[in-house]
């Protein structure tokens, strides 16, 4: 073999060591582009959902979190209510109905039923907010004889504000023996409120401020069966706070429902078979304002 010149061995040893940057070059360059990236987390598409809840669009508020609670659905069809020229909302089927107390005075029965008003919720009584003290409706007795002589159908509500279940038992207890087995064709409701301070009634004196739902529920539970032992039908009142945020619906689930939103349209997700849509109503026969009420299967 010719043995190369000094100058030919620089020059080859420049080529070789080119050639070998270049190899680690593009080896560098498939390592760069073809090694393992880690996966990108995936983008959530809405909010996380806790366990136990569920995402409901509501027509008001958008989509909330609510309990996913095993009950029926609110399947109201939204274009099936109407606004009567009589001032009373209708649906096919439904029935027409206010809720009344002593706080509507001395009522024209006849004028009720004659205005269209096909039953009637009366406050048989309630539990004083301080000292929890049972007392009667100073109404009660004259309206259960007016819708009695006027064909208007009833039943009753006991504004509770009981905070142990020995306490709502006392509640249906009161309430059977003001029955003393007086035809109902609508139900007996336990309506407990969120007592809520005032002036008058400020919070140290408020004895159910603060009750968890938890308690309430179990209250209504002990209240409705007493009521159903007695032979009446039982029923749970609650608004759309409470239905979200306080009640176990679905352990209240054996009993009616009775709900109260005065909007256009009843928005809860959860079904119910009766509505209270306004607080304000004007019915003849009644000189002040009066709940209406809307029943979606009517009581026989």
């Amino acid at each position: 073999m010719k043995n190369f010149d000094r100058q030919q061995f620089r020059r080859l040893s420049l080529i070789c060591a080119a050639a070998a940057l270049m190899v680690v070059l593009v080896t560098l360059l498939i390592v760069f582009f073809t090694r393992d990236k880690t996966p990108e987390e995936p983008q959530s598409s809405g909010p996380v959902i806790p366990e136990g809840m569920k995402l409901v669009e509501d027509i008001y508020n958008g989509q909330l979190i609510v309990p996913d609670f095993d009950v029926p659905a609110n399947t109201y069809d939204h274009q099936g209510f109407s606004n009567g020229e009589d001032g009373f909302r209708r649906y096919e089927g439904a029935a027409v109905g206010i809720d009344v107390s002593e706080f509507q005075g001395d009522i024209d029965w006849y004028a009720v039923k004659a205005a269209g008003v096909e039953f009637a919720i009366i406050r048989l009584g309630y539990r004083g907010m301080t000292q929890g003290i049972l007392q009667d409706d100073s109404k009660f007795q004259q309206n259960m004889t007016g819708t009695e002589n006027a064909g208007v159908q009833r039943g009753v509500y006991f504004f509770s504000q009981a905070v142990t279940e020995a306490e709502a038992e006392a509640e249906a207890d009161y309430v059977l023996e003001k029955l003393d087995g007086a035809r109902l064709t609508y139900p007996v409701v336990f309506d407990w409120e969120d007592p809520v301070p005032s002036e008058e009634l400020p919070a140290d004196s408020l004895r159910a401020l603060d009750c968890p739902g938890g308690t309430v529920t179990k209250c209504a539970i002990a209240f409705c069966r007493r009521i159903q032992e007695g032979g009446y039908t039982p029923c749970v009142y609650f608004n759309k706070h409470q239905a979200y945020n306080f009640y176990d619906l679905e352990a209240l689930k054996d009993f009616d429902f009775w709900y109260a939103e005065y909007n256009p349209l009843p928005s809860v997700c959860y079904g119910f078979r009766t509505w209270q849509y306004s607080e304000t109503g004007s019915v003849p026969g009644i000189d002040v304002t009066v709940d209406l009420d809307l029943c979606f299967e009517p009581y026989q």
